[in-house]
């Protein structure tokens, strides 16, 4: 064994927990009364119907106004896969943590011991693996708890060493433990949650789901002044297809396009089945650029692809059109948002097919043609 190995041997995991206080000392309650109103709005939002992911991302927005970071990984026991996964993301736009979806080794010692840990590289081989894989010097991590169980972690990262304080880590802790009741609650009703939510054709999210997401995405884009993108995708001929397989070949047709729509997403990115041959995707933080890009890789994907209507033999090549809305560019709410992204879908239908169009683009048409 080398030197270097030895070193890191001699510095267990044990080295990261941080010891936690059941109460703050008077000079952190002066200095951090802005942090404590965080934890104080997450206590007065306990009451509230909400689901997992939407309760983590709220974690997670709370989170960085208590300690400034680079990114976020939420992890929380699944019951019906029976492992743990990958429950939301956040700020990964150049680096993935798909490595990861079923957990790391900073879920495990947080689970394991039950209290925040602090990470720096330099101390353990496994810590700095990950921590390398992820471009980042520094990580603090918090048990999220269920009935007193640690049931998952809140893990933070920055790419700047030494970027989380024992204050940052109690804070988090308390803001956790707060958050205590709200996970359970979602915890214990995601079974019926997801059944709910679920299209029992396409595995996807209902048009339901998809509402309330929207509604949650409009609060959080204009709480951080960002912008986020709606498509609304169309499967082109579809009625044609039906009429001449049936319906069982349609249903098929469904299930394939849901899963290629579903194939590139983002772990926050929200894709439902809006209705008959209709889906709905929305992307949080995208601007029109970034959305069509997204558009029209999916556009590619389907158009290049093979369909069976009912048999080896019955072989069709299918197109989506889809049209696109940016919250806070086409439209400051949410229905007149879905109405510029349907009204681009439809111009995109209406000018030939198997086609990609921004709703600010449409607008420029229109004018174009008036003037």
């Amino acid at each position: 064994m080398s030197f270097a190995a030895e070193a890191y041997d001699s510095y267990p995991p044990e080295k990261f927990v941080v010891e936690v206080f059941s109460e703050l000392s008077v000079e952190t309650i002066r200095q951090r009364a802005a942090e404590l109103n965080v934890i104080l709005r997450m206590s007065m939002l306990s009451g509230l119907q909400m689901h997992l992911e939407a309760t983590l991302n709220l974690l997670g927005d709370f989170a960085v106004e208590i300690t400034p970071h680079d990114c976020t990984i939420f992890y929380f026991w699944d019951d019906e896969e029976e492992r743990v996964r990958m429950a939301a993301v956040r700020g990964f736009e150049e680096t993935s943590p798909e490595p990861f979806t079923c957990g790391n080794v900073l879920n495990f010692w947080t689970t394991k011991f039950g209290r925040p840990m602090l990470v720096d590289r330099g101390h353990n081989v496994q810590a700095d693996a990950l921590l390398e894989t992820l471009h980042a010097q520094s990580a603090l991590a918090i048990p999220l708890m269920v009935s007193n169980r640690a049931m998952g972690s809140m893990q933070l990262f920055a790419s700047r060493p030494k970027a989380f304080t024992q204050e940052d880590a109690q804070l988090l802790w308390i803001l956790a433990l707060v958050a205590e009741n709200q996970l359970t609650r979602d915890y214990a009703n995601e079974g019926l949650v997801r059944f709910a939510f679920t299209d029992y054709l396409t595995g996807l999210k209902t048009r339901g789901y998809f509402e309330q997401q929207l509604e949650a995405e409009v609060a959080r884009s204009e709480r951080k002044d960002q912008p986020f993108a709606l498509l609304m995708v169309d499967i082109d001929f579809f009625k044609q297809l039906n009429d001449r397989y049936g319906h069982h070949a349609g249903d098929q047709v469904l299930r394939d396009v849901a899963a290629i729509l579903m194939r590139d997403m983002r772990e926050v990115d929200t894709v439902a089945r809006y209705g008959g041959e209709e889906f709905v995707i929305i992307l949080p933080e995208t601007n029109g650029p970034g959305a069509l890009f997204v558009a029209e890789r999916l556009r590619r994907a389907v158009e290049q692809s093979k369909f069976f209507a009912g048999s080896p033999h019955a072989v069709e090549h299918l197109s989506i059109s889809i049209g696109v809305a940016i919250f806070g560019q086409d439209a400051k709410f949410k229905r007149d948002l879905i109405e510029c992204a349907d009204s681009a879908m439809y111009a995109a239908k209406n000018s030939g097919r198997n086609r990609v169009l921004l709703y600010s683009d449409l607008e420029r048409m229109r004018h174009k043609e008036v003037s």
